[in-house]
């Protein structure tokens, strides 16, 4: 049986097999019904075998998919034979334009990508960096904002705005009711802001090359008393590790003073989606494609966090703490 989905324009075929018997041998055909007007006939693949018919329907339903009707596949296959060929393309210069616009910008990243990020052998003590200056607005459009209301599961809403102080306010409000239980997510009441995520030349993952100099994240914040979360992602190359990425509790307080949290990366631990892995592993800046800071602490009512900025610092005292969790040798066959 062939179907169509419901919400296709397209007719739904049905296949129904019917067997003719004769003096020498046993043929099969198949009946098909147009549900549209309920109309009967014969197809063509009157003494074809069954695998034949089921990749002829496949083959048909296929093209439907790609091209709509058989009038727009067949004018799809007439702007294919009116292509150019490559030396066409290169007689009237399409090929050179193609190498400068496009060809060339993505070997010049490339090739900076290759470059060292920095000639000095290393940083010293309590040198910092700052990765994220919220004092300007450029900085702000740069992070993004998301919520259980934008997955369709909760009432959750939030916002990144200027404080016209400098800073950057994420405020908003955390609702821990469930609209839609027909969903990936099993609770909601989270908001979530992200950077965007880099990109290396040919669409492939940059590297923070900069970052392995560094062994603590510094965070100016002025909280409201909640608990929050920050992540840095580590997509892999694998889609099995595409969702990678390793959190530390961030705590703040109450009040209308600023503070500082210094946060090592030895202190971040690994998990996918949520769900902490058995097998944990040393967070390693390099690999790092986005950063981002969510609130999770599943109490309902207003939140609001005003960052100035975010910074890396090296600090040679944590130097030989490389990871601050207990390794354990797992059994095979276990999930990572």
């Amino acid at each position: 049986m062939f179907l169509r989905s419901s919400s296709s324009s397209l007719r739904i075929i049905t296949s129904v097999p019917y067997y003719f018997r004769s003096a020498n041998s046993i043929r099969s055909c198949s009946l098909l019904s147009n549900s549209n007007d309920n109309s009967h006939f014969l197809s063509s693949s009157t003494c074809l075998s069954q695998s034949q018919r089921t990749f002829m329907f496949w083959r048909a339903n296929v093209n439907r998919e790609l091209y709509g009707t058989p009038n727009k596949a067949l004018a799809t296959k007439k702007r294919q034979r009116l292509k150019k060929s490559f030396t066409q393309i290169i007689r009237e210069g399409q090929f050179l334009r193609l190498m400068k616009d496009v060809l060339l910008p993505e070997l010049t990243r490339w090739w900076k990508e290759m470059q060292p990020w920095d000639r000095r052998h290393e940083f010293f003590h309590n040198d910092y960096l700052v990765i994220h200056d919220f004092t300007k607005n450029e900085e702000i459009k740069k992070w993004n904002v998301r919520t259980d209301l934008d997955e369709g599961v909760g009432e959750s809403t939030a916002e990144l705005v200027p404080s016209g102080q400098g800073s950057v306010l994420f405020r908003g409000n955390i609702s821990s009711k469930m609209v839609n239980q027909n969903t990936l997510y099993n609770q909601s009441g989270f908001a979530i802001m992200f950077s965007e995520r880099l990109r290396g030349s040919f669409m492939m993952p940059a590297h923070q090359k900069g970052w392995t100099y560094f062994t603590h994240i510094l965070l100016r914040i002025r909280g409201d008393g909640r608990f929050y979360e920050v992540r840095f992602h580590t997509p892999d190359h694998d889609h099995h590790h595409y969702a990678d990425m390793y959190s530390m509790v961030l705590y703040t307080r109450g009040g209308p003073y600023w503070s500082t949290a210094k946060i090592p990366f030895s202190q971040f631990f690994r998990n996918n989606m949520g769900r902490i892995s058995d097998k944990q592993f040393a967070f390693q800046p390099l690999t790092c494609t986005q950063m981002s800071i969510s609130v999770l602490d599943a109490a309902d009512g207003p939140f609001e966090l005003e960052i100035a900025e975010i910074s890396l610092v090296r600090d040679l005292r944590y130097q030989y703490d490389k990871f601050s969790y207990e390794q354990y040798t797992l059994p095979p066959y276990t999930t990572v």
